[in-house]
């Protein structure tokens, strides 16, 4: 095991054009210990603490969006993400959304990144060894015109659910149901489609769980204000 942390890092496009200006996705995905799909329920073991990614941008990459968690920029090219703590067995995982300039054609250097955490019971912090990301640029539209790559896609989606999930309660606490309601199904939609395109089981108990927190909070948030309005 490599110091406590199993990491994956996957582009959602393995070339990009040379010449233009690109919006890619970096999928990270980590892990502490042995990765177990199907855990059975019980408390994990803490492995690590105050989890934090560190990354530094070439000067041709900035910064569009981090999805799942909060960036604290540092000075220049920097960022450093926290990610709380680190599980036996239990995945997490980001999203980050860079735009890249053009460059020559071939492999050229986007970032750099580093962990550091604390181990269990320890206060001093642990560093693993900076690694290096890189992208392909070209001009051949063979490989400009190959899909992009459903495992970042899938989990760019579930993601983004997250974010939905929390402006749709928002929606329904200042008294605009129609409109919570109306933002949840659309992303249920949404996900039932990708569900449904690439035969993703995940995607579609994702889709199932909004459809149901839609008629829960509707129920909810309209018998509040049946009794406010009776209430006086």
């Amino acid at each position: 095991m490599q110091s406590g942390i199993q990491e994956n890092f996957t582009w959602n496009r393995s070339h990009i054009f040379a010449s233009g200006s690109n919006k890619v996705i970096l999928l990270v995905e980590w892990y502490g210990g042995n990765f177990r799909p199907s855990r059975k329920r019980s408390t994990p073991k803490l492995i690590a603490q105050d989890v934090q990614l560190h990354l530094w941008f070439e000067p041709q990459v900035s910064l569009i969006h981090v999805h799942g968690a909060k960036a604290m920029k540092n000075l220049g090219q920097s960022l450093m993400i926290p990610l709380g703590h680190l599980y036996d067995g239990v995945k997490q995982f980001i999203a980050i959304e860079l735009a890249l300039e053009p460059q020559n054609a071939g492999m050229h250097g986007v970032l750099s990144a580093q962990w550091k955490f604390k181990e269990k019971n320890k206060e001093r912090i642990k560093e693993l060894p900076v690694k290096e990301l890189y992208m392909n640029y070209t001009y051949h539209t063979g490989l400009l015109q190959q899909p992009e790559d459903f495992h970042v896609r899938k989990h760019v989606k579930l993601l983004e659910t997250q974010s939905v999930l929390k402006e749709a309660i928002h929606l329904f606490e200042y008294g605009e149901i129609d409109r919570g309601e109306w933002l949840l199904r659309r992303k249920g939609d949404e996900l039932l489609i990708e569900a449904a395109r690439f035969t993703d089981g995940r995607l579609l108990e994702e889709a199932d769980m909004l459809y149901q927190l839609s008629e829960h909070y509707v129920s909810t948030y309209q018998n509040r204000k049946v009794l406010k309005i009776k209430n006086g």
